[in-house]
């Protein structure tokens, strides 16, 4: 991954698949996501929202409306199905992670703590993937 200005890396070259955050578009329809480990962004989501900052004025509303609050009932269901991938993406893409911390003999307990889980559920959860991604980078 690349490492530019502010922070933002380039996840285009990441192993894992990965999809807009926003838009919830994949990566070979997007090109170039930017983001952190759990998000992305592509270029026509960026734009759209810089011209939203730049084009708005500050809220005066207090009352922060709900993304589904703006659809009717067709499109609200039309999105549950890429809600639901996009779990599925995150969830993959934590597995990913906490196999790499595996690879690198990273315990248990401490994987558990910084996921606010006890070594157990962290165990339970992610074991079985682990252990698989162990025995593949070992080939």
């Amino acid at each position: 991954m690349e490492q530019s200005a502010h922070g933002v890396k380039d996840i285009a070259s990441a192993d894992q698949p990965f999809m807009c955050s926003f838009c919830l578009r994949p990566r070979e329809e997007t090109g170039v996501l930017v983001g952190a480990p759990t998000a992305g962004i592509c270029r026509k989501c960026t734009d759209a929202a810089l011209a939203l900052f730049q084009n708005s004025a500050p809220e005066t509303d207090s009352k922060q409306r709900a993304p589904w609050d703006a659809l009717n009932d067709e499109e609200l269901l039309r999105q549950l199905p890429k809600v639901a991938k996009a779990r599925d993406d995150v969830e993959n893409h934590l597995r990913t992670w906490v196999g790499a911390a595996r690879n690198r003999k990273i315990s248990w307990s401490s994987i558990g703590e910084s996921l606010g889980m006890s070594r157990q559920s962290a165990w339970e959860r992610f074991h079985q993937t682990a252990g698989a991604q162990s025995a593949s980078v070992q080939r």
